[in-house]
């Protein structure tokens, strides 16, 4: 319902106001004076958007390459299915993260979380799981469409 708001009002000339809010999501807007164009940020509590990836930052320090996750409940995956997908995007999971260097973090593609509510990451085997709400991650990214950002950066 949000989402149609959102679009209705960005047809008729009046973008969506950044900050934004939708479900777990905050949206931040800035503008790029070099590039003349607007960047976004998109993230909810310990999760952020990167470059169509979803960076979930699983602990402080550590390595997460053996990592396990759920979507919505489903059976574990290793994150290493998604390396490809991640390198794809500039992550390297074999050589070290790009934007945390010291670890820690999982990250997945978005694709991977569309229409998800939840996703679980268990970081490393002797670690307690700990859950993201990840709800309405399509509605942040259309918002920030709408809004006019060139570019979604953490």
């Amino acid at each position: 319902m949000l989402l149609i708001a959102v679009l209705s009002l960005s047809l008729y000339g009046h973008p969506p106001r950044l900050p934004a809010r939708v479900g777990p999501w905050q949206i931040e807007g800035r503008p790029d004076r070099f590039a003349g164009t607007r960047v976004c940020a998109i993230s909810a509590a310990g999760v952020g958007l990167h470059r169509d990836v979803l960076v979930f930052r699983a602990e402080r320090r550590g390595d997460t390459r053996q990592a396990l996750f759920r979507i919505d409940g489903g059976a574990p995956r290793p994150v290493a299915e998604a390396f490809d997908a991640a390198e794809d995007h500039g992550f390297f999971p074999q050589r070290g993260w790009i934007i945390n260097p010291d670890g820690g973090e999982v990250v997945l593609p978005a694709a991977f979380a569309y229409g998800a509510r939840t996703i679980t990451i268990r970081s490393r085997l002797g670690r307690l799981p700990r859950r993201f709400n990840i709800a309405r991650l399509n509605d942040a990214q259309a918002i920030a469409e709408s809004a006019g950002c060139a570019a979604v950066v953490p």
